[in-house]
C-alpha cells in the first residue's frame, strides 16, 4: 500500500514513469473486473484504459483516505457501468471461449470445461449490474466487505444482500442452464 502512495507522490510530483508502474502493478486485476463485469468484449481494454485515463486526471484528487486499489475499483466499476448503461444492453459472449482454463486434458474434458465456463458466464452477465459487481468483487477479486462497501459506494449490510442475491440469481439461472454439466 505505501508502495503505491509513493507511486502517487512521484507522479504528483511530475515524474510519470510513476503512473506508469502502477498502470502495470494493477492492469491484469482491472481487465479481470471488466471481463467479469461485461463478459469478453472487444470493449473491454477499452474500458480498463478509460479507467486509467479517469485515474491519471484525477489522481490529485485522490486523499489518501483508502487503499489506492479501493479507489480505482470503484473507478473502473463506475466506468464499466456507465459503458453497459449507454449502450442498454448486456455484451454478447463471444469472446467467453478464450477465458476457459485449458490444460492437459482430453478433448471432451477440454470442451466440457469451456461449457462450463460459457454458462457461468452467460449466467453472470444475466445478472443485475449492481449485484453482479458486488459479487464479482467478493467472490472473483477476493475483497472484503468493506472494501467493497468503498468501491460501491453503499453500506456493508447492502454488500452483503447485493452478494446474496446475486448468489441466488446465479444458482437459478445456473440450475436452469446447466443441470447436469455443473
Amino acid at each position: 500500500m505505501s508502495e503505491d502512495f509513493d507511486y502517487i507522490e512521484q507522479f504528483l510530483s511530475g515524474e510519470e514513469r510513476a503512473f506508469e508502474a502502477l498502470v502495470r502493478k494493477y492492469q491484469n486485476k482491472v481487465l479481470n473486473i471488466v471481463y467479469s463485469l461485461i463478459g469478453r468484449d472487444r470493449d473491454s481494454e477499452d474500458i480498463a484504459q478509460e479507467a486509467f485515463l479517469k485515474v491519471y486526471h484525477s489522481l490529485s484528487s485522490f486523499k489518501q483516505k483508502c487503499q489506492f486499489s479501493t479507489w480505482l475499483y470503484r473507478i473502473v466499476v463506475n466506468t464499466a457501468y456507465d459503458f453497459l448503461r449507454k449502450r442498454k444492453h448486456l455484451v454478447s459472449n463471444d469472446a467467453v471461449l478464450e477465458a476457459a482454463h485449458t490444460f492437459s486434458a482430453g478433448p471432451q474434458e477440454e470442451l466440457l470445461m469451456k461449457e462450463k465456463q460459457m454458462l457461468i458466464n452467460n449466467a453472470l452477465t444475466s445478472v443485475p449490474f449492481k449485484f453482479r459487481a458486488a459479487v464479482v468483487l467478493k467472490d472473483m477479486e477476493g475483497l472484503s466487505y468493506s472494501e467493497i462497501s468503498r468501491v460501491l459506494g453503499c453500506s456493508i449490510g447492502t454488500v452483503e444482500s447485493r452478494i446474496y442475491r446475486a448468489r441466488q440469481f446465479l444458482k437459478v439461472k445456473l440450475s436452469r442452464a446447466g443441470g447436469d454439466l455443473l
